[in-house]
């Protein structure tokens, strides 16, 4: 089978450099913009079914990506982004201000830090990789789905796809907005695509 895994749109947050993780926050109007342009391109990806992270701004880029294509839309917890605890809403440099151990761990060894009152990396790549799993269960080798979820998960799911330490987190940038793609099959599961933005127009990416 093929996923296609999206990263939701752009927010106020951000926009502004604030961290969210469990934080309903809602797309923008670029963001949104960028929500209908995948919509547009998941026309051609013949999949039967999207999952979602069942935050605002992720149900918002499947919705629209279901009403290119009407297939069921079913919206997974885990694939939820990393709770970042008392981290919600703030800055990078507030972050270094107010948390300074804490940032320098996770600049340096992000496997070893757990955001206060929140998750570890290794919780996050669990969870996200177990709803991987259970989509799986739910399909035949040759269907397609959607998987619309955000960017520390969608990074995690491919770190543990490609056996990736949760040490070298900070090597994999993802974009507003991107698709990746991997085949699972009686092979085994390959990555076939990462970071991929040609679906958006200039101005959207």
């Amino acid at each position: 089978m093929k996923f296609f895994l999206v990263r939701h749109g752009e927010t106020e947050w951000n926009k502004l450099g604030r961290f969210q993780g469990h934080e309903d926050i809602n797309l923008n109007e670029r963001g949104l913009a960028q929500a209908k342009e995948t919509a547009k391109a998941a026309a051609e990806w013949g999949h039967s079914a999207i999952y979602t992270s069942p935050l605002v701004r992720t149900v918002q880029v499947a919705e629209e990506i279901a009403k290119v294509t009407p297939v069921p839309v079913s919206k997974q917890p885990g694939l939820k982004e990393l709770s970042l605890g008392d981290l919600e809403g703030v800055t990078g440099e507030e972050m270094r201000l107010g948390w300074p151990e804490v940032f320098s761990a996770w600049r340096s060894r992000p496997a070893k830090v757990s955001m206060p009152n929140g998750e570890s990396l290794a919780q996050l790549r669990e969870r996200a990789w177990q709803a991987i799993l259970d989509i799986e269960q739910k399909h035949s080798g040759d269907e397609a789905v959607v998987v619309v979820s955000h960017n520390f998960a969608i990074r995690s799911i491919v770190g543990e796809l490609l056996g990736v330490p949760l040490e070298n987190f900070h090597r994999m940038s993802l974009s507003l907005a991107s698709v990746c793609t991997f085949d699972s099959d009686d092979r085994g599961r390959r990555l076939t695509s990462y970071n991929f933005t040609g679906h958006l127009s200039p101005e959207n990416r």
